[in-house]
């Protein structure tokens, strides 16, 4: 008899303000339980692919500093996302995220860069 959790998959596209992408950790926060899980990405990555158990999460994408990057600059997967990022869209409050057992969620863009500072919680 297994004990492993049922999982599921995000994906998303990964951007940045800049002329290229740092190496990123991108954050799943479990909206009922405040569990974090997280993986790292390397620069110049464009998508990632997250393995999670099922839940319902908040995303967000933190930098890992480096080669002329911030430290733990966070962008979120906000309403302002789909909204398309212009200075009009201004809700940035994070979308929930469904995980559904053996399923692939897509899309989930952790773009929002400009959210006031305070706005997602700290890096993991």
């Amino acid at each position: 008899m297994s004990s492993f959790p049922d999982m599921g998959t995000i994906t998303g596209h990964l951007s940045y303000p800049a002329s290229s992408i740092p190496a990123l950790r991108i954050a799943a926060f479990e909206i009922s339980t405040s569990e974090v899980n997280y993986m790292d990405t390397v620069a110049g990555q464009s998508s990632y692919s997250f393995d999670l158990p099922v839940g319902t999460y908040h995303v967000v994408a933190y930098t890992i500093g480096g080669g002329g990057f911030p430290d733990a600059l966070p962008g979120g997967y906000t309403q302002a996302v789909p909204c398309g990022l212009s200075v009009s869209c201004t809700d940035h409050s994070l979308i929930n995220v469904t995980v559904t057992a053996g399923a692939t969620t897509a899309n989930v863009d952790p773009g929002d860069w400009y959210a006031p500072s305070g706005t997602f919680p700290p890096r993991p």
